[in-house]
């Protein structure tokens, strides 16, 4: 245990109570196969490397995953070997299972560590990559975290965040509300009495979406954080920049695109948006899908920032690579690349080009390959420019160099 700032206060100390009695998220015991089965961290730099350092970089040394819960940490030691993981948590309970999975699966880089985040300095050193995602703003003063998380962040490390979105979670609130009131509890009858009750809210009642969407309500676990937890608040975009640039950070990019660009959900009105400064354009897009659950996002030192573009011709040296849950499919004749329930409409020429991108050919070896022979130089470029400028605005695809 590497201590608790200044005692544990209230709200730790209620948060940390109720991480004991109900561990989240829902532990899985088999590594190898889920991990074989497809299993992906956004965190997981051995996925995204290209959102966190676009730049270029090799597999980070040192990573810090801030509030792992039950498996989190041991995925990334899983799937980056060669990477020194840390893992913190508030919960014994959740670090159990940590221990469980990290002696199972002789996960020797894996380091686990039970406390407060905010003492985070203690653990000694920096870290190439911070993943905390879920858990600042279950903080009674989240800014006080992250700036924890960046005094331990190296000069050129980047931050995977994930926090809670305010619209799409409205009808969550609307309940908490209401359970407050009646003075619900985290026992295990009235955790029955909150799912009940959900049943019987009406079906245009906004926490309806949201169960739809959810994932983790199917265990007690995932009840009680969202319904019944002691601190819980959510931001929305203007908020979250209000926040970043507060601790002295700088924003590098949305991981997911598509929910904060115009062109992927919005594409009629994509012209009204595009001129937009970025804050505005991801703010306004924000309102007008109404969807967003949470936010995920990267982070770095203000003078390490790297952001994908297009301009210029400095593009033909970044190496594209598709995310991993994005494939190639055909449905009702129409070429697309899906990725999870969501197709993109792409020409035969698009679906050509697709197979070359994991990372290891740059779009200007690409454009040489005599594939695209048919095309006029002029015209080839343009196309590939286009195209993965395109598969960036919707959320496709990564770049590095």
């Amino acid at each position: 245990m590497i201590g608790y700032s200044g005692g544990m206060d209230n709200v730790t100390a209620r948060v940390a109570a109720q991480y004991t009695a109900y561990s989240y998220p829902e532990a899985f015991a088999d590594l190898d196969v889920r991990m074989k089965a497809g299993h992906v961290d956004f965190g997981d730099p051995a996925y995204f490397g290209p959102m966190f350092w676009p730049e270029g970089r090799s597999t980070p040394p040192r990573i810090l995953v801030a509030g792992c819960g039950t498996v989190q940490a041991s995925v990334i030691a899983y799937s980056n070997p060669d990477s020194q993981v840390v893992g913190i948590d508030i919960s014994d309970a959740s670090l159990g299972h940590q221990r469980y999975l990290r002696e199972t699966f002789g996960l020797k880089n894996l380091e686990l560590y039970q406390g407060d985040l905010r003492d985070v300095g203690k653990i000694g050193g920096t870290f190439d990559l911070i993943v905390s995602t879920g858990v600042l703003h279950h903080m009674a003063d989240p800014a006080s975290g992250l700036s924890a998380l960046k005094s331990v962040l190296s000069p050129d490390g980047a931050m995977f965040i994930m926090l809670y979105a305010s619209i799409g979670r409205a009808g969550v609130y609307l309940v908490q509300d209401a359970l407050r009131r009646m003075g619900v509890s985290q026992t295990p009858e009235d955790v029955a009495f909150v799912r009940a009750l959900l049943d019987k809210l009406p079906p245009g009642h906004p926490v309806q979406w949201y169960r739809s969407c959810a994932t983790d309500l199917s265990y007690d676990a995932g009840i009680v954080d969202t319904f019944l937890h002691p601190q819980d608040r959510a931001y929305d975009v203007s908020q979250i920049m209000d926040w970043v640039k507060g601790v002295g950070l700088g924003f590098q990019s949305w991981m997911e695109n598509a929910r904060y660009e115009p062109y992927a959900h919005l594409p009629d009105i994509a012209s009204r948006l595009e001129a937009l400064p970025d804050e505005d354009r991801w703010a306004a897009v924000e309102a007008l899908l109404g969807t967003a659950m949470r936010h995920m996002f990267i982070l770095r030192h203000p003078d390490r920032v790297h952001r994908v573009s297009f301009e210029g011709d400095d593009y033909l040296a970044y190496r594209p690579r598709a995310f991993p849950d994005a494939s190639v499919g055909v449905q009702d004749g129409q070429r697309l690349i899906i990725r999870g329930s969501a197709g993109f409409p792409v020409s035969e020429a698009e679906t050509l080009v697709f197979p070359w991108c994991d990372g290891s050919r740059t779009i200007a070896a690409m454009e040489a390959d005599p594939v695209l022979a048919g095309y006029d130089p002029a015209e080839r470029r343009a196309f590939l420019k286009e195209h993965f400028q395109r598969m960036w605005r919707v959320g496709l695809m990564m770049f590095q160099r």
